[in-house]
């Protein structure tokens, strides 16, 4: 399934998180209930307010708690399912800024005046499921899981994120340099390929992205090329020396020291905390 949702009650999460929210990279939004909720974020329990929302990236490790017995509702999709222009999967990796630290989660408290929402999206989520064919299933669950994403957004006061609801040069520019660095970050690392692939010089293209992202190109395509490797590092079974391999490096200790370095933990720690 590249989209889903469950209601889970104390150890119901325990059969599916090596299966769904690790192995094949779910993004996973919670929807907290009046009663609040307790579960484990990476090895860390964590007490969630009532009428929360938490935003979920991929590669979090997320174990129940044997002792709750509050209910919450797990929406998960996969990045493949949402990513249908590159916007939208632009969007989503600024949103859920998973590129660096994908142990990041963010909390939306809903207002008592938009609880409905719960229902609302249990409901027309569960509708989704039952239509046919099964392409109408997923246009409606991406509809409204993009709602929910872009209402977080605007509550949370996400101002990068914003910047890429704007149709302006330097939003699109940057756009399509961190569409770039996913395509071709394996092969390719240097600032000035991206810059003439995009038809600016290097100069322009980091008052672009610094505007935009406040950050550097250079800083970008770490970045970028973290992502991919926390992406084999999850959802493939090559051994590390080949993800090193298949990244442009040549040694595989050069590569483990910048993943621990970016990722502040080794590229073993991480694949084995994800089968945990």
């Amino acid at each position: 399934m590249e989209y889903g949702i469950r209601y889970i009650v104390g150890t119901d999460l325990s059969p599916i998180v090596s299966d769904l929210a690790l192995k094949k990279e779910y993004y996973a939004l919670l929807f907290i209930k009046s009663a609040g909720c307790t579960l484990y974020f990476n090895q860390v329990l964590l007490d969630f307010p009532a009428n929360s929302l938490i935003f979920v990236p991929f590669g979090t490790s997320l174990k129940s708690n044997p002792k709750e017995s509050r209910e919450f509702v797990l929406i998960y999709f996969t990045e493949s399912f949402f990513c249908r222009s590159d916007w939208d999967c632009t969007f989503l990796q600024n949103f859920f800024s998973v590129s660096v630290d994908s142990a990041t989660y963010r909390v939306l408290g809903v207002p008592d005046e938009y609880l409905f929402y719960y229902e609302f999206v249990r409901t027309h989520l569960e509708m989704a499921r039952m239509q046919s064919p099964e392409s109408i299933q997923h246009v409606l669950a991406f509809n409204i899981i993009k709602q929910i994403l872009l209402l977080g957004q605007v509550y949370l006061g996400d101002r990068h994120s914003a910047k890429f609801m704007e149709e302006s040069e330097s939003a699109l520019v940057v756009n399509r340099f961190q569409q770039l660095i996913l395509e071709h970050v394996s092969h390719e690392k240097h600032v000035s390929y991206y810059a003439d692939r995009l038809k600016v010089s290097p100069r322009k293209l980091a008052m672009y992205t610094k505007e935009v992202t406040s950050k550097t190109p250079k800083v970008l395509i770490a970045d970028g090329l973290i992502r991919v490797a926390k992406r084999l590092l999850a959802n493939s079974r090559l051994s590390i020396k080949q993800i090193a391999w298949q990244l442009g490096y040549t040694d595989e200790n050069n590569f483990s020291a910048f993943f621990s370095k970016e990722a502040g933990e080794s590229p073993k720690n991480y694949r084995n905390n994800l089968k945990r």
